[in-house]
């Protein structure tokens, strides 16, 4: 009986052995099978998503800009060449992460890098899925304060950054800002528009008086603000408040709209005016909004700042290539 007792006592502990492998200490972490412990597994074998992580998944890659105004360089250096600008509370995609650059993808469809300082990956604030309504700053610059009329304030924005709106007390609108905080910005100088709807067209003539709001801002090469801004950064910016979406560049702005004969008869306040930098007008390099009179405005390196520009001076009139029609009315 003692020597059948112990073979059972043996043989038993010997079939325990590979169900506590199975379930014990030796099996995989899910950091190292690279798997939820909470996901799905379908019927393929492959593993599903949870439902109410799907969102979160689609948004891993997308950011916020949490400056005024942030550079986008070309390589990941402040001696880099800066390809365009994204402004606050705008999203952007994260393509890549080099130390303390992020490269990133911006609304006009630049790729470049930005400082991580300037991006926070708090989504709440940009989700249309929470808001009905969100709001278009369309001056030069707005001041987000603490409180309704007044209080301090927590950022100044410029024109086209755009909030979520939370709320509205008389003509002051809460708005949603990242990091899970709000803040509010007076109604004059801004648009109102449905969260998942596009900025509804104007006319040629509001065109024209949005760019003539930034009369005297600094020419700043990739800027797109009243903090410095561009040629083309300039039409990019004006643009797209009043409900039309350029392409960034002066080349591509000119595959825009309907062809005006060069023509200041036929030529009406609202249109687009490009120049080349050689007198054979092979390539486009310059652009500016036409106000009428032989006149346009632009962002002009040689002066330093959005100015007043006129078709008959020599230069221009010697580069003058062509004319685009963006806004019909």
């Amino acid at each position: 009986m003692g020597m059948k007792k112990a073979y059972l006592l043996i043989m038993l502990a010997f079939l325990q052995i590979p169900l506590s492998g199975c379930g014990g200490g030796s099996a995989k972490t899910s950091a190292e099978t690279g798997k939820d412990p909470g996901s799905v597994q379908s019927d393929s074998g492959e593993t599903a998503a949870k439902p109410h992580e799907k969102k979160q998944d689609m948004n891993k890659n997308i950011g916020v800009i949490i400056d005024t105004v942030a550079d986008v360089f070309k390589e990941p250096s402040v001696q880099s060449e800066r390809v365009t600008q994204a402004i606050f509370n705008q999203s952007v995609t994260i393509l890549n992460i080099k130390e303390d650059w992020i490269q990133v993808k911006v609304l006009d469809g630049y790729t470049g890098w930005v400082k991580s300082k300037f991006i926070e990956k708090d989504l709440s604030g940009v989700n249309e899925e929470g808001y009905e309504y969100r709001l278009v700053v369309t001056t030069k610059t707005k001041s987000v304060y603490s409180m309704p009329k007044g209080g301090v304030i927590l950022k100044q924005v410029v024109m086209g950054t755009e909030f979520s709106v939370m709320d509205k007390r008389d003509n002051w609108y809460q708005v949603a800002l990242p990091g899970k905080t709000s803040g509010w910005v007076n109604e004059s100088g801004t648009i109102q528009v449905a969260a998942k709807e596009h900025i509804p067209k104007t006319t040629a003539a509001d065109f024209v008086a949005t760019a003539s709001k930034l009369k005297g801002s600094v020419y700043l090469w990739g800027g797109i603000s009243s903090m410095g801004i561009d040629y083309s950064g300039l039409t990019y910016i004006c643009s797209r408040i009043n409900g039309v979406d350029l392409p960034r560049d002066a080349d591509m702005q000119y595959t825009v709209g309907e062809e005006i004969e060069k023509n200041t008869d036929l030529m009406k306040p609202g249109d687009l005016v490009f120049f080349s930098a050689k007198e054979d007008l092979k390539g486009i390099s310059h652009v500016g909004i036409y106000t009428g009179n032989s006149q346009f405005i632009h962002a002009t390196k040689s002066k330093g700042a959005v100015a007043i520009g006129t078709l008959g001076d020599e230069y221009y009139r010697q580069r003058f290539v062509g004319v685009r029609r963006i806004f019909k009315e």
